[in-house]
């Protein structure tokens, strides 16, 4: 009789799809978005550190800093003034709603990485949520405001498109 090679199973079922490797592009993807996760979750935390007295002093600073004599530049730093007061104002909300977002992210990013299509869902929630605080937190009618926006849905975009290329790989 010939020695034979049986495989056995685990689960009792024929398993005969080969492991999925993930791409090097998720890889990278990932590794990126982690950094920046990793990054903004250490200056929310250092952040939050600051009492209301340093974050005073330093709003008097840039006030003061700010003078100009143009009518555009007089603008900006009114509209700059009134983003960073909203700011202070609302520095708690601002600061838990985008360390709660960056958990979210970080977790989706996971799922990711293993090859999970709900991780990009989740992700997309959490750039939703990012834009969204910036909507009901500071002025719609200021520049700051605006330029925020834009650099919030610009890198949402840029992200969510580059993970949507490799839906393909990641299994539900």
């Amino acid at each position: 009789m010939e020695n034979q090679d049986l495989e056995v199973f685990d689960d009792g079922e024929f398993n005969n799809e080969a492991p999925r490797k993930r791409p090097a592009f998720i890889t990278v993807l990932a590794i990126l978005s982690w950094i920046f996760v990793g990054y903004a979750v250490v200056i929310r935390v250092f952040s939050s550190q600051a009492s209301p007295d340093e974050m005073e002093i330093q709003f008097a600073t840039m006030e003061a800093s700010m003078q100009s004599n143009t009518e555009l530049a007089e603008r900006i730093n009114d509209d700059f003034l009134e983003y960073y007061q909203v700011n202070n104002d609302n520095f708690s909300v601002i600061n838990f709603g985008q360390l709660l977002f960056l958990l979210l992210e970080g977790i989706a990013i996971y799922m990711m990485f293993t090859l999970k299509r709900m991780g990009f869902w989740v992700y997309t929630i959490s750039q939703i949520g990012f834009i969204g605080i910036c909507f009901y937190v500071f002025p719609s009618d200021n520049i700051m405001t605006k330029f925020a926006l834009a650099y919030y849905i610009f890198l949402s975009l840029l992200f969510e498109i580059l993970y949507a290329v490799n839906l393909k790989h990641m299994k539900a």
